[in-house]
């Protein structure tokens, strides 16, 4: 799974106890005294409210578990873990018509596990076979479900490194054309968080000082060939070059989108000479030149 929107640490409602009331407007739950949102930003099963104890419909204990686990665990593991916590708790434990708890009340596993005998509440949240394609998708008015369900649907070609929802838009900028990672300049920072690329910091130099962009690197890496060629990249190296063209596919956005390595560039292997033959990317570059 990509990186996730640490949704956990921004939250006002991360220390202060709960306290739940029943009164004849409605239910109500507190975070100390502010009222508890419903957290329909994470997932929308309840838009009316909370309600708890045996009684408590599915969708209103699922709204309610979603707004407890949030702050607790983040949005993915409310996402993922509501359903249960709903009926292993919000309606198990959550009897009374008031109650008051703190967040170490509900910390057990047992509340997130599946027990054998017990209906469960569905999870609603939104497969990733079920979401549209992405440039039908307002990436600024969905849910959390919805962006997990969006990131699950394009891991293979989506960067995970940071902000998910920002990967989402900058995956949708590549493919309208508004963005080209092939012009972008290379760093030992950029390489170190490409999934797969886990290569001596040597290695990364002589990247770094051998390449432009990374239009030319991915394209070297993905379709040139003896890549243990290059002064300064060993056998063991080239092997993991080779591994890290999944995680260059996702910081392109799709492997179309990664230059063609051509020309005099293609035959860099071939330039060299003999199999122990080294050289430098931009040597065998003037040599072709001058030929």
């Amino acid at each position: 799974m990509p990186a996730k929107t640490d949704y956990s640490r921004k939250t006002k409602w991360k220390t202060e106890p709960y306290r739940g009331e029943r009164s004849i407007g409605g239910n109500f739950v507190y975070s100390g005294e502010n009222l508890l949102d419903k957290h329909l930003f994470v997932h929308r099963v309840a838009p009316g409210g909370f309600d708890w104890g045996p009684d408590a419909s599915d969708e209103k204990a699922c709204q309610l578990a979603i707004a407890l686990l949030a702050p607790y665990k983040g949005v993915d593991y409310a996402v993922e873990h509501h359903h249960l916590f709903a009926e292993n708790f919000v309606r198990r434990e959550l009897t009374d018509d008031t109650w008051e708890i703190k967040r170490s009340d509900f910390r057990s596993p047992d509340y997130v596990r599946a027990i054998d005998g017990r209906d469960y509440p569905a999870n609603t949240a939104p497969s990733p076979e079920a979401m549209p394609a992405l440039e039908n998708v307002d990436l600024d008015a969905i849910t959390y479900a919805e962006e997990i369900a969006l990131t699950e649907k394009f891991d293979d070609v989506l960067w995970p490194s940071g902000n998910r929802r920002d990967n989402l838009r900058r995956l949708l900028a590549i493919w309208n054309g508004e963005e080209d990672p092939s012009t972008d300049s290379i760093s030992s920072s950029t390489l170190y968080r490409v999934p797969g690329l886990s290569i001596p910091s040597n290695a990364r130099s002589t990247l770094v000082r051998e390449f432009d962009t990374m239009g030319d690197l991915a394209g070297w890496i993905c379709f040139g060939r003896h890549h243990e060629r290059l002064n300064g990249i060993s056998k063991a190296t080239a092997k993991k070059l080779t591994a890290a063209r999944p995680g260059l596919v996702q910081y392109f956005g799709g492997e179309e989108y990664i230059p063609e390595h051509g020309g005099r560039e293609m035959t860099l292997s071939e330039a060299t000479g003999g199999e122990s033959a080294q050289q430098t990317f931009r040597s065998a570059l003037a040599d072709g030149d001058d030929a």
